[in-house]
């Protein structure tokens, strides 16, 4: 928890997100079957898979931690953009950074709209890199373990006790204690993001946290799998290429998306004019690992492949970052296996440069017909785990 007095940047950057504790607690996440049924009823059913991936209702028990009270501003952004956050990897992910220099993006989408530059409106326009180069940007400044909540974090945080209610006010819908889309007779949506905290007290949250709905979508950690959540099955695996969770409905959609339940799902690449972040510190979840001098990559499928299902929690527990690339998805990964090997066996795991598919160095010479579990210095396919592990020691990921 943070309770130090500090100074220079790090009282800046902690005063900026005003970090406020959430207890632990038996969190109830979810709708109940007949609630999703009443909302797919009511919207249609082409309604089902959006409200239905909020079942089952079901309860995880969450450790305390700490959540920014507000969203992450412009103010707070431009001081990771002019502390060179866009030309440093080692605040990146390895596919992050590899998105970052394929894309060449130096600021987030939106950047300087004057619909959406004040300082004090939540930043839009961010990717889930670009939120987690913030999160360890953070972390580095600070000496934190400051990273993005899981969902379960956030709905806790949300939600706290007040299951009956779908809102942090633990009440009715009330458009006028949040920021959203709605408009009636009464009320007129603002068209845009506005100051945080513009709506607290009244919309705040069970722990003061305010803008936990409206404002922007606030990516989460956790990619997206079904529920019952389970922080363990590969979710909050934070190299994984799969959709990453975002929650707090946002300004432009209306009372559907503004709920405290609410799953939205995009590409860790996607950001629109509705998509923010807020982060959190503490906690029970690791910081992310410390890049090392290379990349591993991990050559896999999209699909169901039983190494790479095997490979991928190894990966895990030892805190490793890589970065997958997918054959089946990208003709120009597929061709590199087929140049080296003259076959696509995958998962093949590879050293390389920042950003690089290729090995370091040539790979060892080896029989191409029985590749399974052979280390080929830069190159090592469907390995074991003993392997797998003596490979990466070798290579630098370990000690």
């Amino acid at each position: 928890m943070v309770s130090e007095k500090p100074t220079g940047t790090k009282a800046s950057l902690l005063e900026h997100l005003n970090f406020l504790p959430v207890p632990a607690g038996t969190a109830n996440l979810g709708l109940e079957d007949k609630v999703a049924e009443r909302f797919v009823n009511a919207y249609g059913k082409v309604w089902g898979d959006f409200f239905c991936r909020e079942t089952p209702f079901h309860q995880v028990s969450i450790d305390a931690f700490e959540l920014a009270r507000y969203p992450v501003t412009n103010a707070l952004y431009a001081q990771f953009m002019a502390a060179g956050g866009y030309d440093n990897p080692l605040l990146w992910t390895p596919e992050g950074w590899a998105w970052r220099l394929a894309s060449a993006r130096t600021r987030p989408g939106f950047w300087g709209n004057p619909r959406f530059a004040d300082d004090e409106q939540p930043v839009v326009g961010v990717s889930w890199y670009e939120a987690m180069a913030v999160a360890r940007w953070v972390s580095l400044e600070t000496g934190l373990n400051v990273r993005l909540p899981t969902e379960a974090e956030w709905e806790w945080a949300a939600r706290g006790t007040n299951t009956r209610s779908l809102y942090p006010w633990g009440g009715a819908w009330d458009p006028d204690r949040l920021n959203s889309g709605f408009c009636d007779d009464t009320h007129k949506s603002q068209g845009k993001p506005v100051h945080v905290g513009s709506y607290s007290p009244a919309g705040d949250g069970p722990f003061g946290h305010a803008d936990m709905l409206g404002q922007v979508w606030e990516w989460t950690s956790s990619a997206f799998k079904l529920y019952p959540y389970d922080p363990d099955d590969g979710r909050e695996d934070l190299y994984a290429p799969e959709k990453r969770i975002l929650r707090g409905g946002n300004w432009s959609d209306g009372k559907y998306a503004n709920r405290v339940t609410t799953r939205y799902l995009y590409a860790p690449t996607y950001s629109d004019m509705t998509t923010g972040f807020r982060l959190a510190a503490g906690g029970n979840r690791p910081p992310a690992a410390a890049r090392p001098a290379h990349d591993l990559v991990v050559y896999g499928r999209s699909t169901f492949c039983a190494d790479l299902h095997l490979a991928r929690p190894w990966l895990r527990a030892w805190n490793v970052p890589y970065r997958q690339v997918n054959i089946d998805l990208s003709d120009e990964a597929a061709a590199r296996l087929d140049n080296w090997l003259g076959s696509r066996t995958v998962p093949t795991f590879v050293v390389a440069e920042y950003g690089s598919l290729d090995p370091i160095t040539p790979p060892d010479a080896a029989d191409l017909s029985r590749l399974r579990n052979t280390d080929r210095g830069s190159m090592l396919h469907e390995a074991d785990e003993p392997t797998l592990y003596a490979f990466l020691v070798r290579n630098g990921f370990l000690r």
